[in-house]
């Protein structure tokens, strides 16, 4: 049991929005589909509810739970849709913006009036504003609306849940909260959902897979761990957290950046051949002592140490660029770098690739 896409491409003019797009939900899995804007995100994510549909229409097929639906009307696929901006109905309250859509459905699928309002209560207490049912949209807080906006696309019982941007237009403390209580609401209701953001923390804090776009393709596919430790292109590497870049050569099984050679597993089998290295600035480790060839020199340039970790920016030595090293506190005050200090650095985890990459 699943939600299907297969083969869809959609255009906008001579713009492609979706490139062959093919991607698979397991039932009860919450997937974010993460990427830049203009990537096909929202796009895929119309597709799937029926607000756009695809151009190859002979060849592109959406599925729910093996129905093909994907000629079928928005109205008519059982998808539930929260938007950023919640779109709640002002002159109604609470209790009645949940039960919207099942007052409107014609009288002979509409639920008797006792059920409509046991169903609403039951949501209210799974959102947790049991008391706020006779308030209107002007009385609650940013965060309390769009857990009111997501009660409203579950009270029509959706095969599938789809969210667009759901926590975009609420600040940062908010944001962190309504994730952590999304993915709780998910763990107790197991409804297949999808869910488009371009916030990279909120997508590996919340999913069970992530759906990385770009130029209306998927890049890759997997669970949070899987896509942030083992990439599979530049453009993953560097969309997903910070990064530094080291210019190199890959040479009997080792990578060569400047006069420093490093052994890694990622370069065997390759030979004399131009590569590019990716480090995350908390895979370098700065020391006093010089590490033989595994290490090189650095110059200190700023130290901040605000916050849970200390992020440090350095130059090489050999003229050949910046970057920066990320250290826990009890790292930092146990070296106490300076600024001006030359210092001797580490690479840890290096992932290269050819030099031909973009991102």
């Amino acid at each position: 049991m699943s939600v299907e896409v297969k083969n869809v491409i959609k255009k906008f003019g001579s713009f492609t929005a979706l490139d062959n797009v093919s991607l698979r939900v397991e039932s009860g899995e919450l997937v974010a589909l993460l990427g830049p804007s203009g990537s096909g995100k929202t796009t895929l994510l119309r597709t799937i509810a029926g607000l756009e549909f695809p151009d190859n229409t002979g060849e592109a097929q959406v599925l729910f739970y093996g129905e093909d639906v994907t000629h079928i009307p928005a109205s008519q696929r059982k998808a539930g849709f929260a938007f950023q901006h919640y779109a709640l109905f002002r002159h109604m309250s609470v209790f009645e913006n949940i039960a919207f859509g099942l007052r409107v459905r014609p009288k002979e699928t509409r639920p008797p009036e006792k059920e409509i309002r046991a169903r609403v209560e039951k949501l209210l207490h799974l959102i947790q504003l049991e008391p706020l049912g006779n308030r209107f949209p002007s009385q609650l807080s940013g965060g309390q609306r769009q857990r009111v906006a997501l009660a409203r696309a579950l009270a029509v019982e959706p095969k599938v849940l789809l969210l667009d941007e759901p926590f975009g237009a609420l600040d940062a403390k908010v944001r962190k909260e309504l994730r952590r209580w999304l993915r709780h609401l998910h763990d107790e209701i197991h409804i297949t959902t999808l869910f488009v953001t371009h916030d990279q923390e909120e997508a590996l804090e919340v999913s069970d897979r992530v759906a990385i776009l770009r130029d209306g393709k998927i890049e890759q596919i997997g669970t949070p761990e899987e896509i942030y430790d083992h990439p599979a292109s530049p453009f993953v590497y560097d969309f997903l957290g910070n990064v530094n870049l080291f210019s190199g050569r890959v040479k009997d099984g080792a990578v060569v950046i400047g006069d420093t050679e490093i052994a890694t597993p990622t370069a065997a089998g390759e030979q004399d051949s131009e590569a590019v290295a990716f480090v995350r600035p908390h895979d370098i480790r700065l020391t006093r002592e010089a590490g033989g060839a595994r290490t090189f020199r650095a110059r200190v340039l700023r130290c901040n140490a605000a916050g849970p970790v200390a992020n440090l920016e350095l130059e090489r030595l050999d003229g050949s660029g910046q970057f920066n090293a990320q250290l826990s506190k009890e790292e930092f005050q146990q070296l106490q770098p300076k600024a001006g200090e030359e210092i001797f650095v580490e690479l840890k985890n290096i992932k290269f690739f050819s030099d031909d990459y973009s991102i």
